[in-house]
């Protein structure tokens, strides 16, 4: 029987976390004959494969879902989604991060709203897990979500193209097909960043509206190490780099453009960092040792959120550096 919707996976080294969110697939509201899903296993060498086959074995924690795991070798979650979309039939793809756990409505939500606005994408509201470990990124975490769903809520409020995440969407296949997939340049080897932006950006230019649907629910579970932050903020202003160079009218929407409108401290790490980046680098390794340890101590005081934002202005700046040193410039826009 083809299923109507898809739901596609891809992951990365998280294996307990990924039976998680399986779990959570299994407990949806749509029938199971109605909803496959694809786990697209990028480069783990934890088990995650194995894992998430046992997840929905007989006695597991996700007993019968249609599941389908596939494997490759590390080159980057749009690849993943690209291959995972590839693998099914379903007229529906619904996008879902490794660290999302859906309500039990979220399949039966996004089928409602394809019906009521075909052609169009949808995205949801992501809150912040009550498991997660809680700290000053966590706190940060939950504030941008609720400024982003009171932005997005608001009646006829147009969706930023910064605001078209892959934590969770969905779009016809048809969409999916016709705006040619991810770009995969966006996350090759392994990367983080850019590649849902810039299809949004895309779909903009070819008329697919993007939707907020806040009754679609699923809350990521914040496990992410500072360090590991912290490479992802170097990889997004890179990406960033990319797509200001690829689509020069998506700069105004991105940090790399919005420079004067930072405020001061973080404009300052940032417009400092690109002028002399190895001076910045060994000035700001003191701050960034202490916001390591605050973040595994669970601080939460609001002065590490706001040391933490200069710190990640300087990182961005770094990621624009690596950059130009790609060849890929957008000092121009900046």
């Amino acid at each position: 029987m083809t299923a109507e919707l898809a739901v596609v996976i891809p992951t990365h080294q998280r294996r307990d976390l990924l039976v998680r969110v399986l779990a959570a697939l299994a407990t949806q509201t749509l029938a199971r004959e109605r909803f496959t899903v694809t786990v697209v296993c990028d480069g783990c060498s934890d088990g995650s494969a194995d894992a998430a086959r046992r997840a929905v074995a007989a006695g597991g924690e996700a007993a019968g879902l249609r599941l389908r795991v596939m494997e490759q070798a590390n080159a980057g979650a749009a690849t993943a989604r690209n291959r995972g979309a590839e693998d099914s039939d379903a007229g529906l793809l619904l996008f879902l991060d490794d660290d999302m756990i859906a309500q039990p409505d979220l399949l039966a939500v996004h089928l409602e709203q394809h019906r009521q606005r075909p052609g169009t994408i949808i995205i949801g509201h992501l809150p912040v897990h009550p498991d997660s470990p809680p700290s000053y990124l966590t706190l940060g975490l939950a504030r941008w979500v609720d400024r982003r769903h009171q932005l997005l809520s608001q009646p006829g409020a147009p969706v930023p193209v910064d605001e078209v995440l892959t934590g969770q969407m969905s779009m016809a296949r048809e969409i999916f097909q016709r705006l040619e997939g991810f770009d995969t340049r966006f996350t090759a080897g392994g990367t983080f960043g850019g590649e849902d932006v810039e299809l949004g950006w895309r779909a903009r230019d070819r008329g697919v509206a993007v939707v907020y649907q806040p009754r679609a629910v699923s809350q990521q579970v914040y496990r992410k190490t500072f360090t590991a932050l912290c490479r992802n903020i170097r990889d997004a202003a890179a990406a960033d780099s990319l797509m200001a160079a690829v689509h020069p009218g998506v700069a105004a929407h991105l940090p790399l453009g919005q420079m004067d409108s930072m405020p001061l401290g973080q404009r300052l790490a940032l417009r400092t960092t690109l002028k002399q980046p190895r001076m910045c680098a060994a000035l700001f390794s003191p701050l960034l040792a202490l916001l390591n340890l605050a973040a595994a101590r669970g601080w939460s005081a609001r002065i590490w959120e706001h040391l933490h934002g200069i710190a990640r202005a300087h990182l961005y700046g770094l990621g624009m550096r690596d950059a130009e040193a790609a060849g890929i410039s957008s000092r121009r826009t900046a």
